[in-house]
């Protein structure tokens, strides 16, 4: 027999064992915004803020509402360079939830989709806001434009696709919790010792 439960006994070995596993559940559940891929689905407009360079490059701004399936809606914000000749972009973007956010990079190439022309989007998250702080992941779709490219803009564009979201809670907020396990462990301990 363990030395352990000879000298506390079974019973309190098992609590010891439970109130760990719980503070490390509460640890982990605290930790994370939505952790798993959740689909999405966005609408809104784009357009470039300035006229092509002689390579083909332009900077473009697109704004749109956007329902993560779960979680809510948000508002997009991205600003990024588009490439005519090579059919590919790159830039930032922010989406918002009121007082909360998770930002970073996007990349995007031009990709066959039904019923109209489109891109492929990936993106780089890096950091955020609010209940987002400190936010990493990453996230893939396609988008439609619903407008003639020939046409003015802004054009009208829908986006579907996956986004993976993680939240590390901020040090202080770590430590908090961290303190708050320890306590509800060594309480126990104690009362059982």
């Amino acid at each position: 027999m363990p030395v352990f439960t000879s000298v506390f006994g079974v019973s309190s070995a098992i609590r010891r064992v439970r109130v760990a596993a719980a503070a490390a559940a509460l640890l982990g559940a605290s930790a994370t915004a939505w952790a798993v891929p959740t689909t999405y689905t966005g609408q809104g407009f784009v357009g470039p803020v300035t006229p092509p360079s002689s390579s083909g490059s332009a900077a473009f701004v697109a704004q749109g509402n956007y329902l993560v399936a779960g979680v809510g809606s948000f508002d997009l914000v991205s600003s990024f360079m588009f490439n005519f000749v090579s059919g590919t972009g790159a830039g930032a973007f922010e989406f918002s939830q009121g007082g909360n956010s998770f930002s970073g990079s996007i990349a995007t190439s031009q990709a066959p989709v039904a019923a109209g022309p489109g891109f492929e989007i990936s993106y780089a998250i890096t950091g955020g806001t609010g209940v987002f702080l400190g936010a990493t992941g990453s996230g893939n779709g396609l988008i439609r434009l619903l407008s003639d490219p020939t046409s003015s803009p802004p054009y009208a564009f829908i986006e579907a696709g996956i986004m993976n979201v993680s939240v590390v809670p901020e040090p202080a907020t770590g430590l908090l919790m961290l303190g708050g396990a320890a306590a509800l462990f060594g309480r126990r301990w104690l009362k059982k010792a």
